[in-house]
């Protein structure tokens, strides 16, 4: 049997901030659209040292997101009630 070497995913994907946001090219967040794990962009710079590498940043950028989308739902509820 021959063995080819090769990564096993991909290190780049849809730019967050650190709201797990994803960004527009001019840097600007795209109001509640998120992204974590795989579909971010490696906060390794580009690289995928090896397997489970996304799991902490996804557990990490899913929580941030939770809490900022929480955050914006309950603006808009307050301004909708008035106060």
């Amino acid at each position: 049997m021959r063995l080819y070497p090769g990564d096993i995913g991909a290190a780049t994907g849809l730019v967050i901030n650190e709201w797990a946001q994803i960004t527009r090219a001019d840097g600007s967040a795209i109001a509640g659209l998120y992204a974590s794990g795989n579909e971010a962009n490696s906060i390794m710079g580009g690289t995928y040292p090896g397997p489970g590498i996304t799991i902490g940043p996804a557990i990490t950028f899913a929580y941030r997101a939770v809490r900022h989308a929480l955050g914006a739902a309950q603006a808009r509820r307050a301004a909708s009630s008035g106060g």
